[in-house]
């Protein structure tokens, strides 16, 4: 495990908060990109269901610019997506 961790050079967390009629479709985007495999530069994800429509989403990453690529590129289309 520690390997693993070691790997990992930035380790982002957002807490989100998603409208009732919306939380459905938030939850099922982050499985649909998980099925379709790692996002580069990713090396782990966490995704966890508070009270209220509250979420914590927690991403490891192999460096500071893999992450600003998903940010600028891939997450935009991702809240798109989950409305």
């Amino acid at each position: 495990m520690t390997d693993f961790v070691d790997k990992g050079k930035l380790l982002r967390v957002a807490e989100c908060s998603v409208e009732k009629v919306k939380r459905d479709r938030f939850e099922q985007v982050p499985k649909d990109a998980g099925n379709r495999g790692m996002i580069p530069g990713m090396l782990s994800g966490a995704f966890g269901k508070r009270e209220n429509g509250r979420y914590m989403d927690a991403s490891l990453w192999d460096n500071e610019d893999s992450h600003q690529r998903y940010a600028d590129k891939e997450l935009p289309a991702l809240i798109k997506e989950s409305g």
